[in-house]
């Protein structure tokens, strides 16, 4: 996408008032002593002044730039790419130029000199590294240049920008623990001890809150740590995603932030569960509370993404009252993910809070799942609390997840879009309407 070549004003100004500073005092040394020296550098003064003028006016009335990229999304750790091209249809030469960017995106800089002869033009491309996700601005920018002896100033503003959305990142993840329900998706509140009848398929290690009845034995004798017996389940049907955005419970900075966390475990968790053909719904309260409605079809990760590409922390949405207010949308059979972050030693209120609303949708048959963020190791603390709350979760059949700071997130291969844009055929002029498909 192109920022069009309409200026906001195109400028022309004295750099210094010393050449005029200079004038007036060969007048006076004329007036008080008259000698042709003065009237010769008075004369090569304003020769001087003439051409330089003449020069910097033809800079600003013919100077052209344009600054275009391909797309206005992007995924992070993807590299953006913007190209620019800068013409002077004058007979003056540009020997140098400035371009300064007021582009709020994180690590990108497009501030460079440049340089174009008479009747010439000069093309270059700028690259920078998405670190961050979230909505970005390119744009305003700024063209700064001079006649050869600096005494006039051009200055070409470009009011234009355009908004970047710059997409999490989906990862791979191991597989979390979460809760099962039996035939018709609903959520058992106690869950039956298996019969001889019913068959493992699989076995992983032992969590609190396992009953020691699952123990296989033998397995547990050859890998040397507790193994549980998996049996084939239903879950409980579609899963929600909860990320908490109080911000109040929000640690560490940038990319190594909870909230950063949080988000590309949501969207990783929404590819993941999308792939296997569930349904997969969000709800974020923060700066904007959004509720999307579980829809099966990767299709839909799309409208997941954009959703945690915009999450920013609020202090007005506690994650007690964030439960307590969805409550009604979440529906019946349903399974929850909650992914929040855990303080060091959390205020037992705050705490009883959350749990007590969690545990209230066990009237609606929703199972839940805790994905628990440390927030105590992206401050470099201990976090003592920790252990006692996933216990005092698993008292309660709620699984949990711990991640800590360092999580050593790995990209999945990529996934591909299809959108539609406009192209003009060669030769003829006509602009058709293609379908193009892209990977992020």
């Amino acid at each position: 996408m192109a920022l069009p070549d309409r200026p906001l004003a195109r400028t022309l100004r004295l750099r210094t008032r010393l050449p005029l500073a200079l004038a007036g005092f060969l007048i006076l040394a004329q007036l008080v002593n008259p000698d042709r020296v003065f009237v010769m550098l008075l004369m090569a003064l304003g020769l001087t002044l003439g051409v330089a003028w003449l020069w910097a006016r033809s800079l600003r009335d013919n100077l052209h730039a344009r600054r275009w990229s391909h797309g206005a999304w992007i995924v992070v750790g993807d590299a953006m790419v913007e190209h620019f091209e800068l013409t002077n249809a004058g007979f003056f030469p540009l020997l140098w130029a400035e371009v300064r960017d007021h582009s709020d995106m994180p690590d990108y800089r497009v501030d460079r000199v440049v340089a174009v002869g008479g009747h010439g033009a000069f093309a270059w491309q700028s690259t920078g590294l998405c670190t961050r996700r979230g909505v970005f601005t390119l744009g305003p920018w700024e063209l700064h240049g001079s006649d050869p002896l600096g005494l006039f100033q051009v200055t070409i503003r470009y009011p234009e920008s355009r908004t970047l959305l710059v997409y999490p990142r989906v990862m791979r993840l191991p597989e979390f623990p979460l809760p099962h329900g039996r035939a018709g998706g609903r959520t058992a509140r106690a869950m039956s001890v298996p019969t001889q009848a019913d068959q493992a398929a699989g076995a992983r290690a032992w969590q609190p809150g396992d009953s020691l009845r699952l123990v296989h034995w033998k397995l547990t004798a050859h890998m040397g740590q507790i193994m549980i017996k998996q049996f084939d389940q239903e879950p409980a049907g579609d899963l929600w995603l909860l990320l908490n955005g109080d911000e109040a419970v929000q640690a560490g900075q940038g990319q190594e932030s909870t909230m950063e966390y949080g988000v590309t475990l949501a969207a990783s968790l929404a590819a993941r569960h999308l792939n296997e053909n569930r349904a997969v719904g969000l709800v974020v309260f923060g700066r904007e509370q959004v509720i999307i409605p579980p829809r099966p079809g990767r299709d839909h990760l799309w409208a997941i993404l954009y959703a945690l590409a915009h999450a920013e922390p609020s202090p007005d949405w506690p994650l007690a009252r964030t439960l307590r207010h969805v409550r009604g949308d979440l529906g019946r059979n349903k399974t929850l993910i909650l992914i929040t972050p855990i303080l060091p030693a959390p205020s037992d209120a705050a705490d009883v809070a959350w749990m007590a609303e969690l545990l209230q949708l066990r009237r609606q048959d929703i199972a839940a799942a805790a994905i628990l963020l440390d927030a105590a190791s992206f401050q470099d603390a201990p976090n003592p609390g920790l252990s006692a709350l996933r216990d005092r979760l698993a008292n309660h059949q709620v699984p949990t997840t711990i991640i800590t700071k360092g999580y050593p997130f790995q990209p999945l291969p990529m996934f591909r879009r299809k959108r539609r844009v406009l192209k003009t055929l060669p030769g003829f002029g006509r602009v058709v309407e293609v379908e193009v498909e892209e990977e992020v």
